[in-house]
């Protein structure tokens, strides 16, 4: 037995962690379980990313163009709309199939029509469903709020008789907001103008999927996706590895060749840029391009930049604790450059910043929270909790998004360097000089709901407390999961709280929404007031995306930036790692369907993942000898015995 295990250990000095994989299959690490792979209930990164490759629905993120723009997918184009800007008209490509599974007869897919669509819009919509995208929805569909009331009633009904709740209750009863005038039609009525709608569409929420799986597969639909994407579920294990392999049956698509097809080229996307960068290296390729992809859920930082290191996964986001093992200076370290690896710099849609309850009796005070803000050193930040991957963020809207403005920063330095002589006069201003309250003669406590007790959450406590002392404030935390302080939050029992908004789709609306007084308690949980923000949000909200929309964009920008019911800290910059051999990803998490439209030169990782995992196996042959020699003297002790 001792042999056999040795021989064990010896076979497993392979370099190849792939044994028996054929075809072009790229490999990724997640550092989240996935947890529901159930369109509307796909909340998360881990669901998110596997869902794109599996799901489609109307539109679709352009791969390449910056600005972000939105193209067609299972419709033909952008929709029709009406001059009232209320009814939205798309028509769908012909000779679209599911994917083939079991719960179609014989196994085969079918053609996807405008009906799917309605029946996946009206699911989305049911109570019994539970999306976590409701708000995508929700009181903006002709017809829909009555029709979610209905089925509410129905459900009561049936829970009062003593029945089983059925998930799919009156999903048969029409709705005005949709429908499928034709096979290839599909309408959508509007209560009033809602230009996010589009962007909403692109979102896995609105996929489409046949009802036959739904029914067929029942609550383990969340874990046998069948879509129309460019690949399909082989395997799921939702503690270990997802494997997908190519969709036979997926439409006729190309990546876009703007080089040979003018017709591909869009206006504001510049390709020129694109090309020179290496992202368009697949262009004028069908897809799918790759045989498949092998995602393993790896949560820990060490072991997934382990497997990064050798080769094992073909990208990376660096985890703070290795990003100096990864970017010097804003420049790949000169070993991943000499393993021929490339770092892309992606500027995340989104801000890192410390909410405000405005309501707080001593926090309503608008002068004192001018003061934090100015005391915050930001620039320390950036270098030690983000490890230098970030910016400071002189605005609630980031860089890259209408209504961005750099330049209007009252109670922010452009650098992030604290403020403290101008911080301490607006103390003063506030009524409570060195921090003293007048009425007590005590320095001011201020409580700060952290979102957890890990190192990085201590980090950032103990600076804002040392930040607070600097005004004469004394600072205390209470460590909290994040749903913990998120409820503390809408209930309004909380002081300050450390939280961070990745964008949804990239227009500013969907953060200001954070801070429109008709949204308190949910989602502005700052309970932030101010009549001026909310009349522009109100005209805004109805505006086509435009010079005048900008505007009142950054007119609200400006006035959160002077009241400070944020202090907006950073604007994250990912900095993905990709090995040399993996091809044509231009990396967003605005959008996961980036990852369809790589490829992977298996030889070059076949080649290079041999090389730097050679074996060493003199080390077992030694001990493999040592225990033969042991075994075999003991063998023959035990004989003259």
């Amino acid at each position: 037995m001792v042999l056999v295990g040795f021989g064990l250990a010896l076979a497993a000095c392979s370099p190849n962690p792939y044994p028996g994989e054929t075809g072009k299959v790229m490999h990724a690490a997640l550092r989240l379980l996935p947890k529901n792979l159930d369109p509307p209930r796909i909340e998360e990164e881990g669901s998110g990313k596997i869902g794109a490759q599996v799901y489609e629905g109307l539109l679709i993120y352009h791969p390449f163009a910056r600005p972000y723009k939105l193209v067609g997918a299972l419709a033909e184009g952008l929709p029709e709309i009406s001059d009232d800007r209320l009814t939205y008209t798309f028509k769908l490509r012909k000779g679209i199939h599911f994917v083939d599974d079991p719960c179609f007869p014989e196994g085969k897919g079918r053609e996807v029509t405008a009906q799917d669509f309605e029946w996946c819009f009206k699911r989305f919509s049911h109570p019994r469903t539970k999306s976590t995208g409701w708000w995508g929805f929700s009181k903006k569909i002709t017809g829909l709020e009555a029709w979610r009331d209905a089925r509410k009633a129905d459900v009561k009904k049936m829970f009062d008789a003593g029945k089983r709740v059925d998930p799919l209750v009156g999903i048969e009863q029409p709705v005005e907001g949709f429908s499928a005038p034709s096979r290839y039609t599909f309408v959508v009525r509007l209560l009033r103008p809602y230009p996010q709608l589009l962007w909403f569409l692109a979102m896995p929420y609105t996929s489409v999927y046949p009802h036959e799986a739904v029914k067929h597969y029942g609550q383990e639909f969340r874990n046998h996706p069948v879509g129309t994407g460019p690949f399909r579920v082989k395997e799921f294990d939702p503690v270990y590895r997802v494997v997908l392999e190519r969709n036979k049956t997926y439409r006729e698509h190309y990546v876009p060749d703007p080089a040979n097809k003018p017709e591909d080229r869009i206006p504001g996307w510049n390709w020129e840029e694109d090309q020179k960068n290496g992202f368009l290296a697949n262009a004028g390729k069908r897809m799918p391009i790759l045989d498949g992809m092998e995602i393993r859920f790896i949560t820990e930082d060490q072991p997934r930049w382990l497997y990064f290191k050798a080769g094992y996964s073909d990208f990376i986001f660096p985890p703070k604790d290795h990003v100096a093992d990864v970017v010097i200076d804003g420049e790949l370290t000169p070993e991943l450059k000499a393993r021929g690896a490339r770092l892309e710099p992606w500027p995340e849609l989104g801000t890192v910043y410390t909410s405000i309850n405005c309501t707080d009796p001593l926090l309503a005070n608008v002068d004192l929270r001018r003061a934090m803000a100015l005391a915050y050193d930001h620039s320390w930040t950036v270098e030690h909790l983000y490890g230098g991957a970030a910016v400071v963020a002189t605005s609630l809207i980031p860089p890259g998004v209408a209504g961005f403005d750099g330049d209007y920063h009252p109670h922010h330095r452009k650098d992030g360097k604290a403020q403290l002589k101008k911080a301490r006069e607006f103390m003063k201003k506030a009524g409570y000089p060195d921090g003293i309250d007048p009425k007590t003669g005590k320095p001011l406590h201020i409580v700060f709901q952290n979102s957890g007790a890990g190192p990085t959450q201590k980090m950032f406590y103990e600076r804002l407390r040392h930040e607070m002392g600097e005004l004469g404030i004394e600072l205390s935390d209470v460590p909290n999961t994040f749903a913990q302080m998120t409820e503390k939050m809408s209930k309004g029992s909380f002081q300050m709280a450390g939280l961070a908004w990745g964008f949804d789709y990239p227009d500013a609306q969907n953060i200001l929404q954070l801070l429109y007084g008709g949204n308190i308690p949910q989602p502005n949980r700052s309970r932030f007031k101010n009549p001026e923000f909310d009349e522009l949000y109100q005209k805004a909200i109805v505006m086509e995306d435009g010079p005048a929309r900008t505007t009142l964009y950054q007119r609200m920008a400006h006035i959160v930036g002077d009241q400070a019911p944020w202090i907006t800290r950073t604007h994250r910059v990912r900095n993905v790692a990709k090995h040399g051999w993996l091809l044509g990803l231009k990396y967003t998490e605005t959008s996961y369907h980036c990852w369809r439209y790589a490829d992977v030169d298996v030889e070059k990782r076949m080649r290079q993942v041999a090389e730097w995992n050679q074996s060493k196996r003199w080390p077992l042959f030694l001990v493999g000898l040592l225990l033969a020699v042991f075994v075999g003297g003991t063998v023959m002790m035990g004989r003259r015995a």
